[in-house]
């Protein structure tokens, strides 16, 4: 199943936060390899981003998104896709 994950910051951005990109991108591209991220679009200034994610339930998901180090400083919506096509 497909799920579209809207996420945002909670606050400015901090030294720490910044900090911790490098490896907020590490963990997106080991996600991305194993194919549980199929996407990630960014807002162009930055303020949100939203993901596709291939995962078998919700709770799947989230362990995903609790799993990036920006965690705590991000909140994140997710909602099950379902395929236009019919």
């Amino acid at each position: 199943m497909q799920f579209l994950v809207e996420s945002k910051f909670t606050q400015a951005l901090t030294d720490e936060m910044i900090a911790l990109i490098p490896a907020e991108t590490a963990r997106g591209k080991e996600l991305d390899a194993i194919g549980s991220r199929l996407a990630l679009y960014l807002a162009a200034d930055l303020s949100a981003a939203w993901q596709i994610y291939q995962a078998e339930s919700l709770a799947a998901v989230q362990e995903m998104i609790d799993s990036f180090p920006l965690t705590r400083f991000v909140g994140a919506t997710i909602t099950p896709l379902q395929s236009a096509a019919t």
